[in-house]
């Protein structure tokens, strides 16, 4: 309960700050670093993530936690708030490909999207680090990325990740908000 207690008052305090956006929401998101699911898609803050976009217990929450981290930052700039990761591409995204290809950095608290194959599926998590075809990232319902470990996850982890655009499973977009 201290734990839960001390989390939620850092969160809060940190969201009524004078810094940017993006910034708040990174800063969100990394507090959240080790969460873990008490049961398939479930437990107390998974609960409260999906609660925030109006889904139950058991779906998946990775555009929930985003979504949560961006409330709790008080993000103006950015309406979206979604359980579905593709939601989060707008007409404002940047493709990864041009991320790719022209050596692109991208600004932390950036949202990053995944796809699978051609469906509305994917993922989503928040930019920590980003410059041309890798960064690090936070996200939740992902694994911990240990001993090359790829399934849908249990918690919410710090990631290495890379741009690979031919992948069936491959980051997308960026979608860049606020002023950093």
């Amino acid at each position: 309960m201290l734990s839960f207690c001390l989390l939620t008052s850092s969160v809060l305090a940190y969201a009524s700050e004078t810094v940017s956006e993006p910034s708040r929401v990174l800063k969100i998101a990394q507090s959240f670093i080790g969460v873990k699911e008490q049961k398939n898609n479930s437990g107390y803050w998974v609960e409260r993530f999906l609660k925030n976009v109006k889904l139950s217990v058991g779906n998946q929450w990775c555009g929930a936690f985003v979504s949560y981290c961006l409330d709790s930052a008080k993000v103006t700039s950015l309406k979206i708030r979604s359980g579905l990761a593709r939601r989060f591409v707008t007409k404002n995204s940047v493709k990864a490909t041009k991320v790719l290809y022209n050596n692109k950095k991208i600004p932390q608290g950036t949202i990053v999207i995944w796809r699978r194959g051609s469906s509305i599926f994917g993922h989503v998590g928040i930019v920590e680090q980003w410059k041309g075809k890798i960064g690090t990232t936070i996200e939740g319902n992902t694994s911990s990325g240990t001993k090359g470990v790829q399934y849908a996850g249990d918690g919410v982890y710090r990631r290495n990740r890379s741009i690979y655009p031919l992948n069936y499973f491959r980051i997308t977009d960026f979608t860049v908000y606020g002023k950093n």
